[in-house]
């Protein structure tokens, strides 16, 4: 079965495959869990830097005596500098992704499947493959070893893919986590 992938790719969708990457040993042991887009964890962890640099400098505002504080405070500073610096690159790579305008094509066979991106062909073999994680914007199909190549689609094309797989025991549906 070959899918043509129209190019309306959502920032959503892009910040859901970039999580699953990122937490890819806690899916590969429990493929049923929630995954926030990376752009949201980067926020939420930004926030609470920020909450506990108000929360410490106000302590520090109302006893100036306690100088170790000032230590406190300049770590959550520099959490929160660095979060922020965090979430430019996040929605920087996003966007590159975003922007990339070659044709994309997925093709499920028997025993793979493969995506094309352009002249770029990146397969994975169903033995070589743990899960295929339906989420909220996002199909993964999930490799059984880190290195290898993990291949994702939107969630739009869910039936046509769910249909095209023979061994439905790899497909894990966390949509009703949403």
């Amino acid at each position: 079965m070959e899918i043509e992938i129209d190019k309306t790719e959502s920032n959503n969708y892009f910040g859901e495959v970039l999580a699953v990457m990122s937490n890819y040993q806690k899916l590969a042991e429990n493929p049923k869990r929630k995954i926030r887009g990376l752009n949201f964890q980067a926020i939420a962890l930004t926030g609470i830097a920020a909450v506990f640099l108000m929360i410490f400098t106000a302590l520090y505002l109302l006893d100036p005596n306690y100088t170790s504080f000032l230590y406190v405070i300049i770590i959550f500073l520099v959490a929160l500098f660095l979060g922020i610096i965090y979430i430019i690159l996040i929605r920087r790579r996003i966007s590159r992704l975003k922007n990339n305008n070659s044709d994309k094509k997925l093709i499920i066979e028997d025993d793979y499947v493969e995506m094309h991106i352009g002249d770029e062909q990146f397969r994975l073999n169903f033995t070589d493959m743990q899960w295929i994680i339906l989420n909220r914007y996002s199909i993964t199909f999930l490799p059984k070893t880190k290195g290898a190549t993990l291949i994702a689609v939107e969630i739009k094309y869910k039936d046509t893919v769910i249909k095209s797989i023979k061994d439905k025991s790899l497909i894990v549906d966390n949509s009703d986590l949403y």
